[in-house]
């Protein structure tokens, strides 16, 4: 059960926030990548101010990070370095585009094609780097507005 505190001047964890996190990833405290520690902190040390929700995973040894859900210490998927998390946006932005430029395709649509071709659940977040390129050849072969249209 997670607690309700203060930190950074913020509240984390109150019911209503925790309640809006579906699908929830243990919060590292050792990096997978390095072995180092890993620290909740303020992104404000990364990115020199604060930007929506400040929380996020910090690895002292590599730098790898990841962000947390709006009102939790939950992380928003796994520790990733600077190569992963490009990789994530640009797949992130190849999905996105499959179901913004088409009205008639709906996002849950897009993702559960994209699920069906993974062989499990996925969230951008929880992918490696390999995994997102694997989506990205996905999304400009074709393969999953093919299987959104087979379905339709």
């Amino acid at each position: 059960m997670k607690v309700d505190y203060g930190l950074f001047g913020r509240r984390v964890n109150a019911p209503a926030a925790l309640a809006r996190v579906k699908d929830r990833v243990i919060p590292p405290a050792e990096c997978p990548k390095c072995r180092s520690t890993v620290d909740l902190v303020n992104h404000a040390e990364i990115y020199g101010k604060e930007y929506g929700w400040p929380l996020l995973y910090l690895c002292c040894g590599c730098g790898a990070r990841v962000g947390t859900h709006p009102g939790t210490d939950i992380p928003l998927g796994t520790l990733a370095d600077e190569r992963t998390i490009k990789a994530r946006r640009e797949t992130h932005e190849l999905l996105d585009g499959l179901w913004r430029s088409n009205p008639d395709r709906l996002r849950s649509r897009v993702y559960a094609a994209l699920n069906q071709l993974m062989g499990s659940q996925i969230h951008i977040g929880w992918l490696d780097f390999e995994g997102c390129q694997r989506v990205m050849t996905y999304c400009r072969t074709g393969q999953i507005s093919r299987l959104i249209s087979q379905s339709a």
